[in-house]
């Protein structure tokens, strides 16, 4: 049986027709939704990101403005720019572009960030937040995207499922364990020194990769029938590929995200989620 294809496209469609029409209450009481993006330098792939961020606020109806910062700006010229954003009262979410220039430490500026504008949950309050499994009142862009296509799988809810979270990093893999473990889920968390994906793997009904390793996940590494999300987006000979082998995984698993297609089209949407939360 061919597996469910768990179309990012589609359910961010439905994402901003929500949007468009919370934004639209908060025009008429004279609120315009308004999102501050901290840009350090000249990264491409970060600044079509953020180009593509604007385009899809702007028919949102949220403003997306970026806070352009030199190359070479110091940790003081963006704790300052952060806590200034967050003083603005027209500002409503604030955004620090990630990655940071090799001189920058996101430890030593984080903290800068306004924590109740923090839309892509980096501030430490909301991190720890985070880690108590509920309270946080952000959670960032990349996990929420996950838990939301999750929230369409045949393993929704997640209470009492056993999970593999392949991948730790602070911005995808330990939220989304600490969301799956919210959720009641059974959580292992894997890594590049667990030494194997096996038999973790095999035992899990929900399997999320976000370790950044083309066609690490085959589908004879699955359960039958399991929920796959891969999160992973690597240029391989100019064609985007996941950490999931998609042709051999799709004749196994019951659910699965594409990639391009799946997490990446929900990812811009749930972020705007939270600055139209943050202007409520």
């Amino acid at each position: 049986m061919a597996a469910q294809i768990l179309d990012g496209r589609s359910l961010a469609a439905d994402l901003r027709t929500e949007l468009r029409a919370r934004t639209a209450a908060l025009r008429e009481r004279g609120i315009v939704p308004r999102l501050a993006i901290v840009f350090i330098g000249e990264d491409e792939s970060s600044l079509a990101y953020v180009r593509n961020l604007a385009r899809t606020g702007e028919r949102l109806g949220i403003v997306v403005a970026v806070e352009r910062l030199d190359r070479s700006a110091g940790t003081q010229e963006v704790r300052s720019c952060l806590e200034r954003l967050g003083r603005d009262p027209h500002t409503h979410g604030v955004l620090l572009q990630q990655p940071l220039p090799a001189h920058l430490s996101i430890r030593e500026i984080a903290d800068a960030i306004p924590p109740h504008k923090d839309v892509d949950g980096s501030h430490p309050t909301n991190q720890g937040q985070l880690a108590f499994g509920s309270g946080t009142q952000y959670v960032p862009a990349t996990p929420a995207a996950v838990m939301l296509l999750l929230g369409r799988s045949p393993h929704w809810p997640l209470r009492g499922r056993r999970a593999v979270m392949i991948g730790r990093s602070v911005v995808v893999g330990a939220p989304v364990a600490m969301l799956m473990l919210a959720q009641d889920a059974t959580v292992t968390i894997l890594h590049r020194l667990s030494g194997g994906l096996q038999p973790y793997v095999k035992l899990s009904e929900v399997v999320v990769v976000a370790a950044g390793v083309p066609g690490l996940v085959r589908g004879d590494d699955l359960m039958p029938g399991a929920t796959v999300i891969d999160v992973g987006t690597t240029l391989v000979d100019g064609v985007l590929k996941g950490d999931v082998d998609f042709e051999s995984a799709v004749r196994v698993a019951g659910a699965i995200t594409p990639v391009p297609g799946g997490v990446g089209p929900v990812t811009n949407v749930a972020l705007l989620r939270n600055v139209v939360k943050a202007a409520e």
